[in-house]
């Protein structure tokens, strides 16, 4: 059980937030719980829909392992539909932490009295003013850089560990419905009319509801934090202002920082980011005295699965395709006219284009060539894609047999 588990027992920074950061965040936590609970009863109701929809459309003349596979399938198509759902709450939680405003805002301002001071040079502290201004410049600049590439690599974990968890929460439930459709055929019953089958799908998104609040009010701050410390530190040698920089340094830096929140011990197999999806005990326990049984049932069946070795293999194997195809195929792009780009332009694609690759729909082309694997198992329109990493995230082996322990 998680409650059991080295790695969450050693995180003394995940047990509870400043104080500061709790009087201040209230409103937004409230929205995030609102927007988590109406997202995790949309989702789970649809998920539970989905997975069964084929159903109407297909006798049972096949094999059982035949339907195995198309609920599989199933599976795969609302773990993608619930991405769509769940992407732009967390592109604002991302943000929220990573907001830049103030210093851009801060910026203007500086250069609109810089201005001022050409005008008067005769000022015997114009000068003073001057450096003053440089310095404060020289700051704001800093901290922009900072806040972008932890939005960035932020961005990267989270959408790593949302696909992940729905890989996992979409799988149960399509495996307890399916073993219950199994048993209807032998005892002649209708699965849907089962007050047993409502209570699993009630309690499932109660279950989804805390997970993603949990994930969007405390773990994505605990996330972001902790990148923010690293990206400190590996960029601390390069002023805004005056460097350039080679894609070998975005690289060195992207290798620095991963190392960093992924450090684990050689015979550690759990996941060193379950800090950010499971509570700690005290909280949990807080968390979940008001729950049904069988809600606190599945949640414990979901950390437990997310403390595998499984998903530990799954969630490695996400991050390394992840970051190489954010190198490659985007952070790429930047140096292929030019060897060295001006660091501020950089900042500004980690901020914006970089991270808006994972908001973007492929082209219609690139989509159907992702559904190839399920077209023509199922009649109905298959979802937009989100982006390009997911399709190439579901056909990976491990995140494969993740689903298939799940399920």
């Amino acid at each position: 059980s998680h409650r059991a588990s080295p790695a969450l027992k050693g995180n003394s920074q995940a047990k509870e937030e400043p104080e500061e950061r709790q009087n201040g965040d209230g409103m937004f936590k409230q929205g995030a719980k609102s927007v988590a609970t109406g997202l995790g009863s949309a989702v789970g109701e649809g998920i539970s829909r989905g997975i069964q929809s084929y159903k109407a459309k297909h006798d049972h003349g096949h094999s059982a392992e035949r339907d195995r596979q198309i609920r599989l399938a199933r599976c795969r198509i609302e773990t993608t539909r619930a991405m769509v759902d769940f992407l732009p709450t967390l592109r604002k939680a991302v943000a929220r932490e990573t907001d830049v405003t103030e210093e851009t805002n801060e910026l203007k301002l500086l250069r609109s009295k810089k201005k001022a001071l050409l005008s008067n040079e005769q000022s015997p502290a114009a000068g003073g003013d001057e450096r003053s201004f440089a310095d404060r410049e020289f700051e704001l600049w800093n901290e922009i850089k900072v806040k972008s590439v932890t939005r960035l690599l932020t961005t990267v974990y989270a959408h790593t560990l949302v696909f992940l968890v729905l890989t996992v929460q979409v799988n149960l439930l399509g495996g307890r419905l399916f073993r219950e459709e199994q048993e209807s055929q032998v005892s002649n019953t209708l699965p849907q009319d089962s007050p047993a089958t409502d209570e699993y799908r009630n309690s499932h998104q109660i279950v989804l509801s805390r997970t993603y609040h949990y994930l969007f009010t405390a773990g994505i701050p605990l996330l972001a934090g902790s990148i923010r410390q690293k990206v400190q530190q590996v960029t601390s040698a390069h002023d805004v202002l005056r460097s350039d920089v080679r894609l070998k340094d975005t690289s060195y830096w992207i290798e620095s920082i991963r190392n960093a929140i992924e450090r684990r011990s050689a015979a550690d197999l759990l996941s060193p980011l379950l800090k950010f999806v499971i509570p700690q005990e005290d909280s949990e326990t807080e968390q979940t005295t008001n729950v049904d049984e069988l809600a606190n049932y599945i949640l414990d069946e979901t950390y437990d699965l997310l403390e595998s070795p499984t998903f530990a293999r799954a969630e490695r194997q996400c991050l390394d395709v992840t970051f190489d195809q954010l190198q490659t195929k985007v952070l790429g792009k930047l140096f292929l006219l030019d060897d060295e780009m001006p660091l501020a332009t950089v900042v500004t694609n980690f901020q914006k284009s970089a991270v808006a690759t994972f908001h973007k729909p492929p082209s219609h082309k690139d989509e159907m060539k992702n559904w190839g694997g399920v077209l023509g198992m199922l009649d109905e329109p298959l979802p937009s894609v989100p982006n390009d990493y997911i399709p190439k995230l579901e056909r990976l082996e491990s995140v494969n047999e993740l689903g298939g322990v799940c399920f």
